[in-house]
């Protein structure tokens, strides 16, 4: 009996992430969502693709829907432009509130087209997928709350289903991290964590260069320190990214998942110049603020 009671109070409470989460804190999410969309469109020089070789392209997603002189029209620094014109206003509009699903459901496809334009001058990068994830999901679930408040007569839905966006945003990201995790156990196999491949894969991003230089991986073979800290800390991060789901319903698992994967990204910044900014940003939502903060429940609503 001794040895249940300690094992449970080690392991804690096992809760589900925001099930308690009322509209103020799903605004606050709407609000900080569309807002580092802006912040990250407002950093990049879209325009610049236009002067890119034409043999560099290689359409993907929704690009192969549209015909060959809407694609040479749009990559045009004009057409590109107005692309990132049009996504940010719409981006704007979505910080009111107002008219919300429609709003949101332009946002995702700009959003998605914006994507498609970057990935077709290259190979995926997954910086940004969580956060474009989101905006689907904020989009499907305000048209969800819209049909289900007509269909009962009412001016909007109840406050309890505030909840389940946030769970599903949290659910996406989880995912990704533990995707991520197995798809680096079984396609790199044992080596990746026995050989050489921090070292290689921080000379390999230093050497491409980034949006973020810091001109400092090239140098890590010429740290054993920092080599063998980078090969040591590789094993537990893509365990933690396996077992990423279970943030959705142990905090004891958070308070340990978000440190150690927080400097995990930091690292990445600083020997791989691959800055996560943005799932970064994302974690607040691996706190369960409406638990600490009754007004952001759905009972204080």
């Amino acid at each position: 009996m001794r040895a249940t009671e300690t094992l449970r109070y080690l392991i804690g409470p096992l809760e589900l992430i925001h099930e308690q989460a009322g509209p103020r804190l799903l605004r606050l999410t709407r609000l900080g969502v569309f807002a580092l969309w802006i912040f990250k469109l407002l950093l990049d020089p879209l325009w610049r693709l236009a002067e890119m070789p034409r043999e560099m392209f290689q359409p993907v997603g929704m690009l192969n829907l549209f015909p060959a002189s809407v694609l040479e029209s749009l990559f045009q620094p004009g057409g590109l432009t107005l692309l990132l014109g049009a996504t940010l206003f719409v981006l704007a509009l979505g910080l009111t509130n107002r008219a919300f699903p429609v709003v949101a459901t332009l946002a995702a496809i700009l959003l998605t087209i914006y994507s498609s334009v970057i990935r077709s001058f290259g190979p995926a990068v997954h910086t940004d997928i969580v956060l474009l994830l989101a905006v689907y999901v904020l989009a499907g679930f305000a048209w969800a709350d819209f049909f289900q408040a007509k269909l009962e007569h009412k001016r909007e839905s109840p406050a309890s289903w505030s909840s389940y966006p946030l769970i599903t945003i949290v659910s996406l990201l989880c995912l990704s991290y533990m995707l991520v995790g197995f798809n680096r156990m079984v396609a790199g196999g044992i080596h990746v964590f026995t050989g050489d491949t921090m070292e290689v894969w921080a000379i390999d991003a230093s050497l491409r260069g980034y949006y973020f230089n810091t001109n400092i991986g090239w140098h890590v073979p010429e740290w054993p320190l920092v080599a063998l800290m980078l090969k040591l800390g590789l094993p537990g991060v893509t365990i933690l990214e396996m077992i990423a789901p279970l943030c959705l319903a142990w905090p004891h698992f958070r308070w340990v998942f978000i440190p150690v994967m927080l400097s995990f990204h930091l690292l990445s910044l600083v020997f791989m110049n691959i800055f996560f900014f943005d799932d970064m940003l994302v974690y607040l939502l691996l706190i369960d603020w409406s638990r600490r903060f009754p007004a952001l429940s759905a009972r204080g609503h």
